[in-house]
């Protein structure tokens, strides 16, 4: 009975992660392509007319070394949590199993 509700808990969690992160993604998007209209007005206002594509290949290289970036520490953090997390459950596994067998 407690593995039944437990599963469906952890079903409801990863529902609720999933809608949780296709909200996030579909506001980064937005975010994103405002960022992509003002990157484009400040190259066309601070670069030569003529020269214009080497920058925005430039901007574009930047942009996405510091997205991978960001993205490789998002993605470590996490990592470094379901490890701590996986720490803590253990340890209150076997907390629970000494309560047991003193009890």
């Amino acid at each position: 009975m407690a593995d039944d509700i437990e599963d469906k808990i952890k079903k409801m969690a990863d529902v609720r992660t999933l809608v949780l992160t296709s909200i996030i993604s579909a506001l980064a998007l937005v975010v994103g392509l405002f960022w992509n209209e003002a990157i484009k007005a400040a190259i066309d206002e601070i670069v030569p007319q003529g020269e214009g594509l080497f920058y925005k290949f430039l901007a574009a290289m930047i942009v996405t070394f510091v997205v991978v970036v960001i993205i490789y520490v998002i993605v470590h953090s996490q990592r470094i949590a379901e490890k701590r997390l996986g720490e803590i459950r253990k340890f209150r596994e076997k907390r629970l199993l000494e309560t047991n067998k003193n009890v």
